[in-house]
């Protein structure tokens, strides 16, 4: 091993080791080094600062994934969803996609009979569709179409899903009291936190985020 130079911060020796950086630690002794110095927070001591710089990369890689699951599950973060509202002269047309988690409470299928009810309560309400979402009464809109990706009607309890993608469309006889559209359902699912929605009213467009203290985009 072979010490080439001084740290200019404390002045003490610094060097190589077999292709490795390593710099003495605050008691003076070369065996203590940093990782990486965009990642201050892996800190190696002894046994571990032997691994090379590509298997220490790997760890702080996986600490990063560790720490990302924590809020997200997959492609999504439990929770946290979007949403598409539309439009077009009396059709209004509203596209949710959530994880299943955040109207069920789980992300897995169901393993117990509380689970299998959750699920089967969960399936009946999409059966009406204004428990999910609740156009102003004075635009006198009817529900014309209401569909899930996956169709839930044929998909067994015990299928795998991760995101649910529920589809209205209304027909409104007064789309000039059409101002507003309120998501209903945060009113059931307390796991539904927020959703980010994407608002397109003629020429109109903008997007928002709704929560459940106030569950309505204006337009």
């Amino acid at each position: 091993m072979k010490v080439a130079s001084t740290s200019p911060d404390t002045g003490q020796q610094g060097g190589t080791a077999h292709g490795r950086t390593v710099r003495p630690g605050v008691d003076g002794e070369v065996g203590r080094g940093v990782l990486n110095e965009s990642f201050p927070m892996f800190s190696i001591v002894s046994p571990i600062a032997a691994i090379g710089r590509r298997h220490a990369c790997v760890l702080g890689a996986a600490f990063l994934c560790i720490s990302g699951g924590a809020l997200a599950h997959g492609n999504h973060t439990h929770g946290h969803g979007t949403a598409k509202v539309l439009v077009e002269g009396q059709v209004l047309s509203v596209s949710m996609n959530v994880p299943l988690e955040s109207y069920l409470g789980y992300d897995y299928p169901p393993r117990n009979e509380a689970q299998q009810k959750t699920w089967a309560d969960f399936r009946a309400r999409l059966a009406e569709p204004l428990r999910f979402v609740e156009p102003p009464a004075d635009a006198q809109c009817t529900v014309s179409r209401a569909a899930t990706v996956p169709d839930l009607v044929s998909t067994e309890a015990h299928a795998d899903i991760d995101n649910l993608i529920l589809e209205i469309s209304f027909n409104c006889s007064r789309p000039e009291a059409l101002k507003s559209v309120g998501f209903s359902a945060f009113r059931e699912h307390p796991g539904l936190k927020q959703l980010r929605v994407q608002l397109q009213n003629g020429a109109a467009r903008k997007t928002l985020t709704v929560r459940p203290r106030f569950p309505a985009v204006m337009f």
